[in-house]
């Protein structure tokens, strides 16, 4: 065995979420926490249990083996909605995805089916090789406090690649590198497309026909499993580029301009057929993972299923009837609690002043229930009053990026850029993929003429944009980062 290596060592800004949720009657639905991993589901606790511990295991896994064990700047969290019945997910997904991530709001939200075993896939009993729709879907959630710039194909490529990491029985050990039999099949079964295809990958989940998304799928895992084997010193110069915020067509020139697109094209076809690899084990700290587990009412519940569909929404190209039940689920758990922290935060600026104040009485020490009173008062309201509500709601949630957001986007409109910055680094720092908090950001550098930051920033913001972002979204930030280059040059830098 080769000794082991890492994908990328480096500072991992992570973050943490403490959603609110009233008590009810008992509908089936439980939540589920342990240190990292917020799991709601319908499972029975048994599995509802070990669904919990199964992602937080996985995850110390994934640190270990992929990012060398690397120490998150604090704990971050990740809510999942596991649904029993697979006809659920697929309702809003479709049949040809296992599970789905979405950083589309805070916390990030994985939505996955079944219990854990069922998220483990092995093409033969022979094999010892799996996929696991958890790990890909926890190798997306962990990339995003690494890399500041993930093109599409490198994004899905290295999911693909993490997610064949096999944890040792003691549960002490961890391999990765082992081939993705899935994803190879993929490969053989489309080779009309190629490398050039893969590197320009983007638009909605569902946008192409399902061949063509499966070939690009397997692509994408092909080349990051080729450079990991025959290129690894480039590929850990393009992931530090990534890190750092380059532009990664700008990335890509720097770490393989020597490579001839046509020249990959021809040595990944050798290499799939008769390429040899290597595979690397980390050594993994059990995490002390205790599960709490509480019973969900019913108007969590419908809340719970609301955020799941406007998930769908965002995603898909027919998003209309996934918003009308988004509107229906979040309707009827307002109808049953006006006061409905988790319902109210779905709302976002929709947020009635009256509901917003019934939500704060209720539960004074939620940070939620305060920041969702700010947001009521933006259209009509004491301008101190909000500012008052946002920092209640930052000293409650200062894992939360929302309030600190806010504030900073408040002092920018007051001309105070210099207090604003680090309210505005701290809401990247605990959402580094969220293209409002980084156009936030990219103000701020810009307005104390740090341009060359404001610039990489801004267009860190358009990456970030959600599959299912309107035209008319992606103008209006490609308008305001040209804006910032056009007021903002570069030189005064201090």
């Amino acid at each position: 065995m080769a000794p082991s290596r890492t994908l990328l060592i480096g500072p991992v800004l992570a973050t943490a979420a403490l959603p609110a949720a009233g008590a009810g009657p008992e509908t089936g639905w439980r939540e589920v926490r342990t240190p990292h991993v917020v799991v709601q589901t319908d499972l029975v606790s048994a599995d509802a249990r070990r669904a919990a511990l199964a992602v937080e295991r996985t995850r110390a896994a994934m640190l270990a083996t992929a990012w060398g064990g690397a120490h998150l700047f604090q704990p971050e969290h990740i809510e999942v909605v596991v649904f029993s019945d697979g006809l659920d997910f697929e309702h809003h997904f479709g049949r040809n995805v296992g599970g789905v991530f979405a950083h589309g709001g805070y916390p990030p939200r994985a939505v996955l089916y079944g219990p854990p075993e069922r998220w483990e896939r092995r093409a033969t009993l022979a094999l010892e090789e799996s996929t696991s729709v958890l790990r890909h879907e926890l190798a997306h959630h962990l990339a995003a406090y690494v890399y500041r710039r993930q093109p599409r194909w490198f994004s899905e490529g290295l999911a693909q690649f993490l997610e064949t990491i096999r944890v040792s029985e003691d549960g002490r050990s961890a391999l990765l590198g082992a081939i993705n039999p899935d994803a190879l099949r993929s490969y053989n079964a489309y080779r009309t497309l190629t490398v050039a295809d893969a590197l320009a990958w983007g638009g909605k989940l569902d946008a192409r026909d399902e061949g063509a998304t499966a070939g690009l799928y397997g692509l994408s895992w092909l080349i990051v499993h080729w450079l990991y084997n025959v290129h690894p010193k480039e590929l850990g110069t393009f992931q530090s580029l990534l890190a750092r915020g380059i532009d990664p067509d700008k990335a890509w020139k720097v770490a393989f301009g020597s490579l001839a697109l046509e020249g990959i094209d021809a040595e990944l076809n050798t290499y799939a057929r008769h390429g040899s690899y290597a595979e690397f084990t980390g050594a993994i700290a059990v995490p002390d993972s205790d599960a709490v587990e509480r019973p969900l009412g019913s108007a969590d519940v419908h809340a719970i299923r609301a955020g799941v569909a406007l998930i769908a929404a965002r995603m898909r190209t027919d998003a209309a009837p996934h918003r009308a039940e988004a509107e229906k689920e979040l309707g009827l758990a307002l109808g049953e609690d006006p006061g409905n922290v988790r319902a109210l935060r779905l709302l976002g600026d929709r947020v009635p002043e009256g509901a917003a104040r019934r939500a704060v009485a209720a539960h004074p020490d939620d940070g939620l229930a305060w920041l969702s009173l700010a947001e009521s008062l933006h259209a009509a309201g004491d301008a101190a009053e909000r500012e008052r509500a946002y920092r209640r709601a930052s000293e409650l949630l200062p894992d939360h990026p929302g309030p600190f957001n806010a504030l900073a986007i408040g002092l920018l409109r007051q001309d105070r850029p210099k207090e604003a910055l680090p309210l505005a680094s701290t809401a990247v720092q605990l959402a580094p993929w969220e293209p409002a908090f980084l156009e936030t950001l990219a103000t701020a550098l810009a307005a104390l003429g740090r341009c060359s930051e404001a610039a990489v920033t801004g267009a860190r913001a358009l990456d970030g944009l959600l599959e299912g972002a309107s035209p008319a979204v992606v103008q209006q930030y490609r308008a305001h980062v040209d804006t910032l280059r056009e007021k903002c040059r570069p030189g005064s830098e201090p």
